[in-house]
């Protein structure tokens, strides 16, 4: 065997270029999806761009998303711009939460998705029409194909994660009457200083007297078919309430047969599950307050006033809910 120092091997031209495998269109075997599901988002849509995110960031770790564009540009009076438009990626979507005056030219896309811009923030900030009934509301009479639909609420749901919800205690004339509600906002100190002056004209302060309890409210209908007489269908409700392990149940609409029951609100899922097991359909649920001393009677004219004075408190867009322990049957 020859000895001595080995040759040096030449450069491979392989060795500095490593080879890529050529690309290939591969054919699907699933099948063809509906034309009226596809939408402008296949190629680059917000679901990858939210598993990109959260695979960059890691497993356990959420995202606040801050937008890095907005569309009040393509919207009419009142609208302004204050950041640029992607070229590729634009929401059809005003981030807008309060009511616009668009001009005649606006695309009617765009004020369909105003619309349910506000029903998504007016009705809590979900994008469920199971759990928001001002939703719910909107989509019903809409022709909209459904990619544009679920486009529309993926802007909505991606808008509101800048949303808060905030529970707002207040007291109306001198202690008379309790409220709490619940505003979905990004700044809660605007809010109270919006509301102040309507609370003063009706002589009401942002007070908390702790008389509420957190309480599940499970908003339910019985099918006709198993209608009973009045008698015979509350006790039917007070016997599920009992087997459902809920606290109350009342007839709220004894004609459509509706009916709410009240539950510990860490109990509300494992509640309305049974209550599906009893026959019940499931209308609406949510975490709301119910008050702990007796309901609170008021004179008619003092009814009256507090009436006006519930509608102007819900005329405000980040005002979603009140609550209070006003009997409301006169």
């Amino acid at each position: 065997m020859a000895s001595g120092k080995p040759k040096a091997l030449p450069h491979l031209n392989a060795s500095m270029r490593p080879h890529v495998s050529r690309p290939s269109l591969v054919r699907s075997s699933s099948p063809k999806q509906e034309p009226d599901k596809r939408n402008g988002l296949d190629g680059d849509s917000i679901e990858e761009s939210l598993a990109a995110a959260a695979a960059a960031t890691g497993a356990g770790k959420r995202v606040r998303w801050n937008l890095p564009y907005d569309t009040t540009t393509q919207s009419g009076k009142g609208a302004h711009s204050k950041s640029k438009l992607s070229p590729k990626c634009s929401f059809i979507t005003p981030s807008s939460t309060k009511e616009m005056q668009f001009d005649p030219d606006t695309p009617k896309e765009v004020q369909v998705a105003h619309e349910l811009r506000l029903a998504v923030h007016r009705g809590g900030g979900s994008t469920d029409p199971a759990q928001n009934y001002t939703l719910k509301a909107k989509l019903s009479p809409l022709q909209l194909p459904y990619s544009r639909i679920q486009r529309i609420l993926k802007e909505c749901e991606l808008y509101e994660r800048n949303q808060t919800t905030f529970i707002v205690p207040m007291d109306y004339n001198v202690r008379e009457v309790a409220l709490v509600c619940k505003a979905r906002t990004q700044n809660l100190a605007e809010l109270k200083q919006r509301l102040a002056p309507m609370l003063t004209r009706h002589k009401a302060r942002f007070y908390n007297r702790n008389l509420f309890t957190e309480t599940g409210l499970i908003e339910a209908m019985v099918p006709r078919k198993t209608r009973l007489n009045f008698s015979d269908f509350n006790q039917t409700v007070q016997t599920d309430a009992l087997w459902c392990k809920a606290t109350a149940g009342t007839i709220t609409d004894y004609e459509n047969g509706s009916v709410v029951f009240k539950c510990p609100s860490a109990n509300v899922a494992d509640v309305a599950a049974k209550l599906k097991q009893c026959g019940y359909n499931i209308q609406h649920t949510e975490i709301g307050h119910c008050p702990k001393e007796p309901l609170v009677t008021l004179s008619p004219r003092h009814h009256k006033r507090y009436v006006e004075f519930v509608k102007e408190l819900k005329l405000d867009g980040d005002i979603f809910k009140v609550y209070d322990n006003v009997c409301m049957e006169q």
